[in-house]
């Protein structure tokens, strides 16, 4: 109906993780059979992953954006306006089909700086549509809460977690917004469209240690009564005290913690997470002195995990006594070394099509052991599973 009202000359669709990529497929199938004319580009982590695949057995999908996709979309944009489709070879970091049908693949550019982008086009959005019920959520400052609203202040990470895909997109350079810009963001949102309760999303937040302080420093400067949260995993190795208490005084009403595994040598040897086991606890004590609601996210199902190594799992988090744990079973992604090793060693489960995987892919949100451990039975996995998913939410707020 909106394709129908607007009449674009093109519709972009993002595929952020594989396991949406069925999805993507059937939305952009479902537009080609009553707008035939109008060319689809698709960019994500799935699409970058799998350019030639795609682009060879999907007719219904025109382009593809690898990587980071800003560019690369207002230059398609112009083109397709222009009728410069013969131009688009000139795009960086771009995948399409030329006139004989061949898939043509552009050669990957370098990624960007993050103060050269304008800030998201927030005017555009309605928040009324995204409102959500949270009046159960943590809210000491007490604040009427409707939204939270996602900010990226960095993009990429230089570690080397062997389970780790963002590389693929993102690279391994860490790139900062500058704290000003950032906060400008924060000020537009809480003083012209009344949002206070926000989510920084970025890979490695507190990476870069001034970078936090001074985003800190910025929103107390400009006396902004908001809170926030760090929900996708902040790094254990790069936090002290002076950062947790520099974001609980700006704001910070709960973080979550990459631990990823309370066996050392799963954690350090086979993840190569660098993350010494008092440092968690160390990190986790702080949080809890600050009254910081905390989370935790755990990985299972190494090809290395054995009973002893779930049992350490089961130690760490019933120590930890987090407010909530999430227990994840590994998936082992294109482009990781934990796929590589996969493949090698003949661990998957059931038969996989590696060749296929551009199509069915291995979805982020697996509900079902998909590899199996060298000295681990899939019901051994099952069972220890169990047993750490009872522990998800056992401590909830009790330490605080």
């Amino acid at each position: 109906e909106t394709i129908s009202d607007e009449a674009p000359g093109l519709v972009g669709i993002n595929c952020l993780f594989s396991g949406l990529f069925e999805t993507v497929l059937d939305i952009s199938q479902s537009i080609k059979a009553k707008f035939p004319e109008v060319p689809i580009a698709i960019g994500g982590i799935h699409p970058t992953t799998y350019p030639k695949e795609i682009l060879s057995n999907i007719k219904e999908i025109d382009f593809i954006v690898n990587g980071e996709g800003e560019d690369q979309i207002v230059a398609l944009a112009n083109l397709i306006e222009g009728n410069g489709e013969s131009k688009l070879s000139e795009i960086h970091s771009f995948a399409y089909r030329n006139k004989s049908g061949e898939v043509i693949l552009n050669d990957r550019s370098g990624f960007k700086d993050m103060d050269m982008l304008p800030m998201p086009a927030w005017d555009l959005i309605d928040f009324k549509d995204y409102e959500i019920d949270l009046s159960d959520y943590y809210n000491p400052k007490g604040l009427e809460m409707k939204n939270h609203v996602p900010l990226f202040t960095s993009r990429a990470c230089p570690y080397a977690c062997t389970f780790c895909d963002m590389h693929v997109v993102m690279g391994k350079k860490l790139r900062c917004r500058s704290p000003k810009s950032v906060v400008d963001e924060m000020e537009y949102l809480n003083g012209e469209r009344g949002m206070n309760c926000f989510s920084f999303c970025d890979d490695n937040f507190t990476f870069q240690k001034s970078h936090v302080l001074e985003i800190c420093d910025e929103i107390l400067k400009r006396k902004l009564n908001v809170q926030f949260d760090t929900p996708t995993g902040l790094n254990v190795s790069s936090l002290t005290e002076e950062v947790v208490a520099a974001m609980v005084e700006a704001g910070l009403i709960s973080a979550t913690l990459a631990i990823e595994h309370g066996n050392d040598y799963i954690r350090n040897t086979v993840i190569k997470k660098k993350l010494p086991r008092k440092k968690i606890y160390e990190v986790v004590a702080l949080f809890k002195k600050y009254k910081v609601l905390t989370g935790g996210f755990f990985i299972i199902g190494f090809p290395e995990e054995t009973p002893e190594t779930m049992e350490d799992q089961y130690k760490m988090m019933s120590e930890l006594q987090l407010d909530r744990m999430g227990t994840m079973i590994l998936i082992p992604f294109p482009g990781t070394e934990i796929f590589k090793q996969v493949i090698r060693d003949k661990l998957f489960v059931n038969d996989v099509d590696i060749d296929n995987l551009w199509k069915t892919p291995m979805s982020y949100a697996q509900n079902e052991f998909v590899i199996k451990p060298y000295n681990m039975t899939i019901e051994e996995l099952r069972e220890h599973r169990s047993r750490l998913e009872g522990l998800r939410y056992k401590f909830f707020k009790k330490g605080m």
